[in-house]
């Protein structure tokens, strides 16, 4: 009786992590979607709609990207407009289909 209860502690300590490693866990995709590292930079507004806002940039090392002029996805409600050649500081994220504007404001230079 005694070796059967300790197979039966033993068997249990041994499924325990692939019992919980098959276990659904809806929270972690959820921050894996909203989690997306947030990047901070500077650059130059050159058009706006209320979907896209092209903004030409500087290098950003930490995504390993050359200067270059690239359109940025607009949240919704959209930021509020700014004029073309505004020199501007903003922060965005990677989201699908692109990245996504989460701050934008005329540079305090």
């Amino acid at each position: 009786m005694r070796n059967l209860l300790s197979v039966a502690v033993f068997s249990l300590l041994l499924l325990s992590p692939v019992v919980q490693a098959e276990e659904p866990t809806t929270s972690h995709h959820a921050a894996t979607e909203h989690g997306a590292a947030v990047t901070h930079t500077q650059g130059v507004l050159k058009a706006w709609n209320p979907h896209k806002v092209s903004i030409a940039h500087p290098a950003i090392e930490s995504l390993g990207w050359p200067p270059m002029t690239m359109n940025f996805l607009q949240p919704q409600p959209p930021l509020a407009e700014l004029p073309a050649d505004t020199p501007i500081e903003f922060s965005f994220r990677q989201v699908d289909g692109g990245y996504q504007l989460i701050t934008l404001s005329a540079s305090q230079q």
